[in-house]
Formats: C-alpha cells, sequence, structure tokens
C-alpha cells in the first residue's frame, strides 16, 4: 500500500525537493483531517491547494488515526532510499522547465524517478549529471576542457 501511496505522490512530482514538501503539506493536511486540530491551517499557496485536490478520494481513504503515522514513516523511509539523478545546469530551472525535465525523464528511464537541480554557473550550455556516485559533464564547458590544446592552438595560428 505504501508503494501504491508513493506512486500517486511521485506521478507528477519529480525533484527530491518538491516530493519531501508535498509530503509535509499532505501530512499536515491529513493530521488536521483525522485529528481535527485546533492549531490554526498551514497556509497553502494555490499550486499546493491544487495538488491536494488533485489526488482521488480513494488515495485519502488508505489513511486513518491507526496507520497515518506508520505509513508516512514508511514513505519516508523509502525515499531517503531512493536513487536521486542529480543535474547541474547554470541556472535557476523555473517550475515548468523543472516539469519537462521531470516528463522527459520518465519517459526515458524507468528506475530514475526523483531528480535534483543544483546550480552550477561555472557550466555553460548544457549540463551536468551525477548518479549513483558517477559524475559526468556534458556541458560545453567540458567539451571547450577537452580540446583545450587544439583550441589554444588555432588561436596561436592567428597571432603570427
Amino acid at each position: 500500500m505504501n508503494d501504491e501511496i508513493l506512486n500517486t505522490i511521485t506521478k507528477d512530482t519529480f525533484t527530491l525537493t518538491l516530493l519531501k514538501h508535498r509530503l509535509r503539506i499532505l501530512k499536515s493536511n491529513l493530521l488536521k483531517k483525522i485529528f481535527g486540530s485546533e492549531a490554526p491551517a498551514e497556509q497553502l499557496s494555490v499550486q499546493e491547494a491544487n495538488w491536494l485536490s488533485s489526488l482521488p478520494a480513494s488515495f485519502y481513504q488508505k489513511f486513518n488515526k491507526d496507520n497515518v503515522y506508520q505509513i508516512f514513516d514508511a514513505i519516508e523511509t523509502k525515499i531517503n532510499s531512493m536513487p536521486v539523478l542529480l543535474i547541474y545546469i547554470a541556472f535557476e530551472a523555473d517550475d515548468q522547465t523543472i516539469y519537462q525535465i521531470g516528463m522527459n525523464l520518465k519517459k526515458s528511464f524507468t528506475s530514475i524517478t526523483l531528480f535534483d537541480i543544483k546550480v552550477n554557473p561555472a557550466l555553460i550550455a548544457g549540463c551536468a549529471l551525477s548518479f549513483g556516485g558517477i559524475y559526468r559533464d556534458y556541458s560545453l564547458k567540458a567539451k571547450i576542457e577537452d580540446k583545450k590544446s587544439e583550441i589554444l592552438e588555432s588561436f596561436k595560428k592567428f597571432l603570427r
């Protein structure tokens, strides 16, 4: 059941950061509904409220006062052991870009369910990837570094 819940959440949640954020607001919302806390409700953004309301009623029926904490503990444990693809890019990606990257990754790779984006302003045109302890730089900067001696030789011809 926990895998089914996690699959529902990760259907349109691609980054580890967003997944943890959504789990927090989902847990808070469920605890409020189940236990009827008197604490003031957390202010949700329109996007967060829309996401919560997009989850089917059958999804919410899986939670009750006896299992809600165990489900979230199991999901959080599973998330900590999931492989995460780190994508290094030279700019701050907006939500639309992250969504497009996530959809393309889901289509291309079955083993990658989560990624996280890190900004590396030293990269030029392209990205670098890190997965399972292996780092690969696919940016123009890496290509320039690989061909540095050839590029310098070409420039030296013009300086003569």
